[in-house]
């Protein structure tokens, strides 16, 4: 499984170290989410589609594709996934450390089915490989289709999940009965191959295509490998291709209609007098342009620094929120964790490049004020949800430390 989409999370880690946090995730469900680039996601219908592609027919149409192919296939393999299917109960093929799987889904999850809020199938979509004494960390496609590679020997086992899940093993931290509660279903095929899955894919494509999801898949993997070395997505997202290195080595994030959470683990850098963070970025379109202080307006972009009470800090751009004002996360479960500070406001310097420094030691002593010894993660967040607009920044240098101790994050 690829290390980019998978973080292991440490005792000091705010999802470990406040069981409020896990609440996060649900709480973000409570929108469509659509994951994928903007371009992508400007394309997405705001409808749920109103047709699912049986497994069996899923099954029988990549099998002709497969036959007409010289991809070498383990298996194909067809399931769908129900509200009384309880996580990791449904396996799959048996997989060797290093082989990899291709998913493709279609369907959808209801999250509120009255107000018609949905949920795309690779939002809630997830997978492990489950070994002899433990199973791989959870995956997340994400997107609509995905690729595993197992880290270990064992029978792959699939799952659903929208924000029920409390760390990385996939242990559940909702009570059983309101996991069952959910509507939805979910359909699709892994395909398990005996070759690289990048060279599979295009044999297949040769041939064919079901639903454009073959295209899809290649264009993720083109995509994924654009992700910021050394960063890790949040264990509960995959990769949604919101953040993105460039060319210059800048770091772009573009996010419609969906969030993106990644994390680079911070070395040695004691929360002492004059621990600061600097980095430098361009804000060219901000999410909101209401209050972001409140719930429905809640869309941001946003640099944090994570502590090692699992309390943290995150600097935005404020569209029309004072330069300065403080105030508590309004998402439920975050609001005891996460502050927001307001760094900039206004639409007067969007486009430019900006040059920030924050006292992280300072604002840490006069706003939290807490325990903390440490800081374990600096953040780049992206939420859209809210009000399903676009949000678009590029981070050209970030640096954390004290002076002559600094760290280089980019």
């Amino acid at each position: 499984m690829s290390n980019k989409n998978q973080h292991q999370l440490t005792p000091n880690n705010s999802s470990q170290a406040n069981p409020k946090r896990r609440q996060f995730i649900k709480y973000l469900a409570a929108s469509p989410l659509i994951a994928g680039p903007c371009a992508m996601a400007q394309a997405q219908q705001s409808s749920p589609p109103q047709n699912q592609i049986a497994a069996k027919d899923l099954h029988a149409q990549f099998d002709v594709l497969a036959k007409k192919s010289t991809a070498n296939i383990q298996s194909i393999e067809a399931f769908t996934i129900k509200p009384s299917n309880l996580p990791w109960s449904q396996k799959l093929g048996q997989l060797k450390a290093g082989q990899q799987v291709t998913f493709f889904l279609t369907g959808l999850w209801w999250f509120s089915k009255e107000h018609n809020r949905w949920l795309e199938p690779g939002f809630v979509f997830f997978a492990r490989v489950a070994g002899k004494s433990n199973a791989s960390p959870i995956y997340n496609t994400m997107q609509n289709t995905g690729t595993l590679i197992a880290d270990r020997n064992g029978r792959l086992e699939i799952a659903r999940a929208v924000g029920e899940f409390a760390s990385p093993a996939g242990d559940l931290w909702v009570p059983t009965e309101h996991y069952l509660a959910g509507q939805g279903q979910i359909t699709g095929i892994a395909i398990i191959w005996n070759e690289p899955a990048d060279s599979g894919l295009s044999k297949l494509a040769a041939a064919g295509d079901v639903d454009n999801l073959l295209s899809l898949e290649l264009q993720r993997q083109r995509t994924e490998k654009l992700m910021p070395e050394g960063w890790n997505n949040f264990f509960a997202f995959g990769d949604g291709s919101i953040y993105t290195s460039s060319p210059k080595g800048h770091i772009d994030c573009c996010a419609q209609k969906n969030v993106g959470i990644i994390q680079y683990p911070v070395a040695n850098q004691p929360l002492e007098a004059g621990l600061k963070l600097n980095w430098r970025w361009v804000v060219d379109k901000l999410p909101s342009m209401v209050g972001e202080d409140q719930l429905l307006n809640h869309d941001y972009l946003s640099i944090a620094v994570e502590f090692d009470d699992g309390k943290d800090l995150t600097y935005m751009w404020s569209s029309q929120l004072p330069v300065g004002k403080v105030f508590a996360c309004p998402i439920p479960g975050w609001n005891a964790v996460e502050t927001h500070v307001v760094q900039r406001s206004g639409v007067a310097e969007l486009g430019k490049e900006l040059d920030e420094e924050r006292d992280v030691y300072s604002d840490y002593k006069n706003i939290i004020n807490g325990p903390a010894k440490r800081v374990v993660n600096v953040w780049l967040i992206a939420t859209t949800i809210f009000m399903r607009g676009q949000g678009r920044c590029s981070y050209r240098e970030i640096v954390i430390g004290k002076q002559g101790h600094q760290q280089k994050i980019l």
